[in-house]
């Protein structure tokens, strides 16, 4: 949020790559805890790449940007998500996005630099640290069985390695400019993660859960448990996302 830091930061680069942007698992009462350093950090990220004459710059969005968006269950990069009712961090990733698009699009032509976007779903895989961060809790929701069983909710996956080689791949492939890329290995019912923890961590005393949970609970839960909300509006999709220009 301090655009300064942000400018001092980037001086003299010439490739700029900015990944920071909060995700809760639990949505925060005030949408703008999530909307305001989203799309503020990253105009201040846009308007020091100008300062700067920065080439290009590759910016981590998500498939939050891209779905949902009415019925459909199948999406490409060309799809946007519906910002009228998103839940606060999909709309956090739809004006952060859009924001940096519009951005370069209304500089001096002379002004103008090279923008791409990496759109990952959950993002999972090892972590470099012990840091908390909430891809890495959904799995540890599963694996010390917080929730009694599995939601019928189904979760686009990446592995975060391939996330870190697109952004380098965002950098180095002419091509690239002015392009979002879907980041999807595949869709998974949380129940089918489920039974692959349980069967590499049972044996360990982990109590995965594997079963899926009856609506009417999950329904209830929602009335108590903040987490439970998107959960319930997802409940029963299979949305796939088209990942061969990424490819």
């Amino acid at each position: 949020m301090d655009e300064n830091s942000i400018m001092q930061a980037i001086e003299g680069s010439d490739f700029v790559v900015h990944t920071a942007s909060p995700f809760p698992i639990v949505q925060p009462k005030d949408e703008d805890e999530l909307i305001k350093p989203a799309v503020n950090g990253t105009l201040a990220v846009m308007k020091a790449c100008r300062k700067n004459k920065v080439k290009r710059v590759v910016i981590t969005s998500s498939c939050a940007a891209i779905s949902p968006c009415g019925d459909k269950t199948n999406f490409n990069e060309k799809d946007w998500a519906d910002v009228e009712n998103a839940v606060a961090y999909s709309k956090s990733k739809i004006l952060a996005e859009k924001a940096a698009w519009d951005f370069v699009k209304d500089l001096p032509e002379k002004e103008k630099f090279e923008v791409v976007t990496i759109n990952p779903g959950l993002v999972i895989g090892p972590n470099l640290n012990k840091a908390q961060f909430s891809s890495g809790d959904i799995i540890k929701k599963l694996m010390m069985k917080e929730m009694p069983a599995c939601p019928k909710m189904s979760l686009a996956m990446v592995d975060v390695r391939d996330v870190a080689q697109a952004h380098l791949e965002g950098i180095k492939k002419p091509d690239a400019a002015g392009r979002r890329f879907i980041l999807v290995e595949k869709t998974y019912w949380m129940h089918d993660l489920a039974r692959v923890l349980s069967w590499r961590f049972a044996k360990d005393g982990y109590p995965v859960p594997t079963s899926v949970l009856p609506y009417p609970v999950a329904w209830v839960l929602s009335l108590f448990r903040d987490d439970m909300t998107y959960i319930i509006k997802a409940w029963g999709r299979i949305m796939t996302y088209d990942n061969s220009k990424t490819k």
